[in-house]
Order: C-alpha cells, then sequence, then structure tokens
C-alpha cells in the first residue's frame, strides 16, 4: 500500500510503507498515543464517547502488567490500549490475552483503587481522574463522576484497543480470544498504525502514520451479580480512659502519643480507601492492610533507626508471602520508582518485608519530622505495592 502527496505544480511523490517488522518501535508507539490520544480513532469503534484525553502511561496494575496507555473521556469512561508491534501470531494471542487480564482485573478494581494507581503512575495527589476530565470540560459533579466510573469498573465496561503494525491476517482467530469473558462488557478494536517514510523538498526525513480501524467487536453487556463488602472502617488513635489520662503517663509516653497524633494529621495515602494509621504501643504504630495483616511502622533508639515491617504469620500467611514473592522483582522495582530502598524478603517461620533507615539521636523536633516525613513515604508505598496485591489474593481466593 502506498500514499500520494499531491503539490500544486510538481509531480505527485509516491511514499510506500514501511515493510512490517521494520517500523517504529512499541515504545515510540506508545509515546506517541500518550502525546497525542487523537490519534486514535476512538469515535469510529464507540461514536458514544466524548473528548478523549490521556490518563497514564505504564499504569500499574499489580499482579497483572502495566497497561501501555489509558486514555479517558470527560465522563470518566475508560480506554485500555496496547501497543504491540505483531511480528507472528503467537504475539497476536499473548497481546490480546494480556489486554484481557488488564480488563479482568481493572472490573475488580473500586473507585479508590483505580484512583490509587493513577495517582502512582502521574505522581499527582487528589481524584486526579476527575480532575483531568474536568480539565476535558466534564460538567459532572464529583460525586455522579466517581459513581459512574464505578459502574463501569464494576461491569468490566471499558474499551479495549490494540495498537501496532503488521496486523495484516488472521484478524478473524481474534474472537476465539474474546469469547467467555464473562463479567465484562468490554468493546474491543484492533487499531493498525501504518507508518510511511520519505524525504521532503529540504531533505529532511519525514514520518507519516495512518491509524486504521482493522476490527472491532460490539459492546455485549453480561448481568453479574456481584458480592460487595460493605464501608471502610477507619481506626483512630486511642485516647485514655478517664482516670487514666496524662496524671499515669511518662514523659516517654507523652512524647509518642503527640508524635503519633501529628503523623496521622499529617500522612497523605495515594490510597483513599487506606484506613488511618493508629499507636500499637510505646514506639510503634498499626497501618492496616487486607486480611488482617499490617504495617509495623517503628523505631528503635537502641538502635539508632526507624523502620516498617509487615509480618506474614501462620500457613495463610506464608502462602500469601510466598504468591508476593513471585512478584518480587515489579514490587522492589515500585519501590526503587519512589526513591525507597527496596523491601528485605525475610523468609522463616514468620515470612516478613522489611524496610529500615538509620536516625541518629538526639532526636531532636527536626529529626521527629523527618521520622514522620520517612513513615509515610514507606507507608504509603507498602500500601501502594501490597494492599492491591493482597486484595487480588482475597479475590482470587474466594
Amino acid at each position: 500500500m502506498t500514499l500520494v502527496l499531491l503539490r500544486d505544480e510538481d509531480s505527485p511523490q509516491i511514499v510506500a510503507r514501511v515493510p512490517e517488522g521494520m517500523a517504529t518501535r512499541e515504545h515510540v508507539l506508545r509515546d506517541l498515543i500518550y502525546d497525542h490520544p487523537e490519534v486514535m480513532p476512538v469515535h469510529a469503534i464507540d461514536p458514544g464517547f466524548g473528548r478523549v484525553f490521556t490518563v497514564a502511561r505504564e499504569l500499574s496494575l499489580p499482579g497483572v502488567g502495566f497497561v501501555d496507555v489509558m486514555l479517558a473521556d470527560e465522563r470518566g469512561r475508560l480506554v485500555v490500549v496496547e501497543c504491540k508491534l505483531w511480528r507472528n501470531p503467537q504475539a497476536r494471542r499473548e497481546v490480546v490475552g494480556q489486554i484481557l487480564d488488564y480488563a479482568r482485573e481493572l472490573a475488580r478494581y473500586g473507585y479508590e483503587d483505580l484512583q490509587r494507581q493513577i495517582s502512582v503512575a502521574t505522581r499527582r495527589s487528589g481524584n486526579v481522574l476527575y480532575e483531568m476530565a474536568r480539565e476535558a470540560g466534564s460538567e459532572l459533579d464529583e460525586a455522579s463522576f466517581v459513581d459512574r466510573v464505578t459502574r463501569d469498573l464494576a461491569a468490566g465496561r471499558f474499551l479495549l484497543l490494540v495498537a501496532g503494525d503488521g496486523i495484516a491476517e488472521g484478524t478473524r482467530r481474534i474472537g476465539e480470544y474474546l469469547r467467555d469473558q464473562p463479567g465484562l462488557a468490554f468493546g474491543f478494536g484492533l487499531i493498525e498504525i501504518a507508518e510511511y517514510r520519505y524525504v521532503d523538498e529540504a531533505g529532511e526525513d519525514r514520518t507519516i502514520v495512518q491509524p486504521r480501524v482493522l476490527a472491532q467487536t460490539a459492546v455485549i453487556e453480561r448481568h453479574v451479580i456481584r458480592s460487595e463488602v460493605p464501608g471502610l472502617v477507619i481506626e483512630t488513635v486511642a485516647e485514655p480512659s478517664p482516670g487514666q489520662g496524662e496524671r499515669v503517663m511518662s514523659d516517654a509516653g507523652l512524647q509518642w502519643r503527640s508524635f503519633v497524633e501529628r503523623f496521622v494529621s499529617e500522612v497523605r495515602f495515594d490510597d483513599p480507601g487506606q484506613p488511618a494509621p493508629r499507636s500499637g504501643g510505646m514506639g510503634w504504630m498499626k497501618l492496616p492492610l487486607p486480611d488482617g495483616y499490617y504495617i509495623n511502622l517503628y523505631r528503635s533508639q537502641g538502635e539508632n533507626r526507624i523502620g516498617a515491617q509487615v509480618r506474614f504469620p501462620g500457613s495463610e500467611g506464608q502462602g500469601a508471602f510466598a504468591d508476593l514473592a513471585t512478584d518480587r522483582e515489579a514490587i522492589e522495582r515500585e519501590f526503587a520508582d519512589a526513591g525507597l530502598s527496596p523491601p528485605e524478603w525475610q523468609d522463616g517461620e514468620v515470612p516478613s518485608l522489611i524496610v529500615t533507615t538509620p536516625s541518629a539521636l538526639p532526636w531532636t523536633e527536626e529529626r521527629e519530622a523527618e521520622q514522620r516525613a520517612w513513615f509515610a513515604m514507606v507507608g504509603n508505598q507498602f500500601v501502594n505495592s501490597l494492599r492491591p496485591r493482597l486484595q487480588r489474593l482475597t479475590a482470587s481466593a474466594t
């Protein structure tokens, strides 16, 4: 296939397509879509979409992978884009299977889970998706927007797009990979990105990319019965009982209580559904995780160190630790991306994940402020890395 460039008085220029297998690399295609989401023919597949904008690049779905590009429109309708320069039929099967895995995982998410992962990917706090939608012209109030996205997540109602070059044959077999997807109401499209290169009159190398819809499915609604866990329980720092106030509390106890209260008032998590920390005893705090696990944030004057630890007791805990260890490389990379040392994986009778850092005495007010900042940073990353994975393990076991 060729393109013809017409000029006013000059002869037309014939531009040949770049042969399959020699086109732009996948990350270049991903970045093109990220920077210019309008190149994706979303409205040709579903005219009901509004103005499409970019949400995130390399959006992490812990335990599953990274969505190349997440798009959305101003009403919060989500578009999942996977880029692939398809070389062979095996690659076709893998990429379609991968994007379906993303859809199944997103269908397990609540809005707060999605908000957490978007905050991690964009390094922005708050209701980032809603803020982006408002910038794109959304007229929905925040509650209505969140409710709409929540319903789409529960129904698995997404537009899944696979974009790449060389999608030239075997498209009829794609239907084999899309059958029997319970609980999902997705639309699916194959977008071929043809690439053309030529040299212009000034001798400059030029590239033209031509996106076109190669294949698509109709959206099929499926009715699903879901069991929802009600609400969130926010635990607060315990106050002393009447008659047990400051009269019986040591200076060290008073100092620790003040430290915890300040930490609880200051800490912010990317995950808006994360319960608040509470004091677990002198020198340590508990930050709840799913299934009864928790992050132990502690400080030790004897060792001049502060740390964060997650313990996995019992046979179920050992199983959860082993499951998390299969994703060890990704978890360590997430900590590194947040500017933190990777956790130490301690196997044994009670497996544990531990991160520590020195904190020299004396613990002045300035040093305690540094400690609270470190606790907030490492606690937030443990929540980001472990909470969705533990939720996923729980969902898989039911």
